[in-house]
């Protein structure tokens, strides 16, 4: 057990982030996050099935994981009044789910790296830049090529949430995981195995998570009891993203534009969190949570 916590201490941001869903029961406060694991679960329950069948069945299996994608992508905040989905039902992620299950892909799924994996194939499967062997990055943008009509192009926020709720090969970039990022390259290191590590995702940064989840095998490991095993990059998602949200909280304690309600409401989160004690000051509060983002 760690005496000390800090941006170094893997597995007790992952715990944090998990615990807040682990819980789980229908009605209950912070259930959105589950989304994840029925959507990804879908795509494993029916990737196999998927390549053995006739046209029919093949038909019927992207109908039901296109429902599934769409309503992961809901409740993470995609169908968001300025996003081009809200226009759209769950058919417009038919070509996706299509590219996503081709068998040629299946070194991605829950993609667990090790030292004798091959990582520049797998990066090529993902980011290669090749017009005649796309990698499905670019695949899946250009599964939505229609919303040009709407002067708009899919962004890594959309691209990655889909490959994360699919696959779990690529963690979701997303406001609060590129914060995660951010004050980790400032804290720790901007290089990981002589990569560095950025808050946009391509050849380079996915590498360096990569790299990571290797480093730090031992503390990615989420089990929700009911059979789903987190993979590494999923559990490197919910580390940055713990990360964002925490400094979130912390700056919210201290900007000014935000009333004493507000910061009230914030502390208490905290402190439920245990990021801080309930009967801080705001500034004192502050301070305790970005001790532990050091």
């Amino acid at each position: 057990m760690e005496s000390k916590e800090s941006i170094s201490s893997i597995s007790i941001k992952i715990k944090r982030f998990y615990s807040s869903i682990k819980d789980y029961k229908e009605g209950a406060p912070n259930t959105r996050y589950k989304s994840w694991e029925w959507c990804h679960e879908a795509f494993m329950e029916k990737k196999d099935e998927y390549l053995k069948a006739d046209d029919n069945t093949q038909k019927s299996i992207v109908e039901y994981l296109a429902l599934h994608l769409a309503f992961y992508l809901a409740s993470w905040g995609m169908y968001r009044g300025s996003s081009f989905l809200l226009q759209r039902d769950y058919k417009t992620h038919k070509s996706a789910v299509k590219y996503i299950l081709e068998e040629k892909y299946k070194k991605l799924w829950d993609y667990n790296p090790n030292e004798d994996d091959d990582i520049d194939e797998t990066t090529d499967l993902l980011f290669s830049e090749n017009e005649a062997e796309l990698g499905i990055y670019y695949r899946i943008s250009s599964a939505y090529n229609f919303i040009k009509e709407d002067k708009d192009t899919p962004t890594d926020t959309l691209i990655t949430k889909i490959l994360m709720g699919t696959y779990g090969c690529v963690p979701a970039f997303d406001r609060f995981l590129k914060f995660g990022i951010a004050q980790y390259t400032k804290c720790i290191e901007k290089k990981i195995n002589g990569i560095r590590l950025t808050q946009s995702i391509n050849r380079n940064t996915f590498q360096a998570l990569v790299h990571l989840a290797i480093n730090q095998r031992g503390s990615l490991i989420i089990d929700n009891g009911e059979g789903v095993k987190y993979p590494p990059m999923k559990c490197l998602d919910m580390y940055f993203w713990e990360i964002g949200f925490e400094i979130d909280i912390a700056k919210g304690l201290i900007d000014n534009e935000n009333d004493d309600t507000k910061k009230k409401a914030l502390l208490t989160q905290a402190a439920q969190l245990n990021l801080c004690q309930y009967n801080l000051e705001y500034e004192d509060a502050y301070s305790e949570i970005m001790a532990k983002n050091e």
